[in-house]
């Protein structure tokens, strides 16, 4: 019988950055993440401008790629993007990691090498801590999940990404599967 050795949050804060920075902290367990490759970057890159501009018409809230946010005593999640909105964004120190909640929107841009347990359980993670919205980006498939507490929502081809969070905010999902 094997055991591993679990932390906290506040320890996986206390470690130097190299040693964490391609880990998220789950159940108290160091998970490695694993390198992006061209074309997962190019896709959070347009997610992450098109958001962007949104709040530049709009500035209700902020986007970040790849920010530690803590989910729990024990689980430090990494999205791809996050979104923060109102008030919640007020409540974020922009020099200190991790941020101390879940963002309003988590978005995970799946690998074809990712288990489906593995992401359901990051959705269960981000809803369960505050998450009002997890989308996830499946480009091999070409198709975008919005999952709630209520339900999934699948978006393909000529479906149009929107959000009640972000109102007037729209765009096609086709956009996301184009070589750019």
């Amino acid at each position: 019988m094997s055991t591993k050795a679990m932390m906290t949050v506040e320890q996986f804060v206390q470690m130097n950055t190299a040693e964490t920075e391609d880990y998220e902290l789950v159940e108290g367990e160091l998970i490695p993440l694993s390198s992006p490759t061209p074309l997962h970057a190019m896709v959070c890159g347009w997610l992450e401008h098109l958001i962007l501009n949104y709040f530049e018409r709009n500035p209700v809230g902020r986007v970040f790629r790849e920010i530690d946010c803590r989910i729990s005593d024990d689980t430090v999640r990494r999205p791809d993007v996050s979104v923060f909105l109102g008030g919640r964004l007020q409540q974020i120190d922009l020099n200190k990691i991790p941020v101390p909640f879940a963002p309003d929107i988590a978005v995970e841009v799946l690998s074809p090498s990712e288990k489906a347990v593995d992401v359901n359980r990051k959705v269960r993670d981000y809803l369960g801590a505050g998450s009002v919205e997890v989308w996830l980006l499946d480009h091999a498939n070409g198709e975008f999940f919005v999952h709630t507490k209520a339900g999934i929502r699948l978006l393909l081809g000529n479906d149009v990404l929107e959000s009640p969070l972000l109102p007037g905010f729209a765009a096609a999902v086709s956009e996301f599967f184009a070589e750019r």
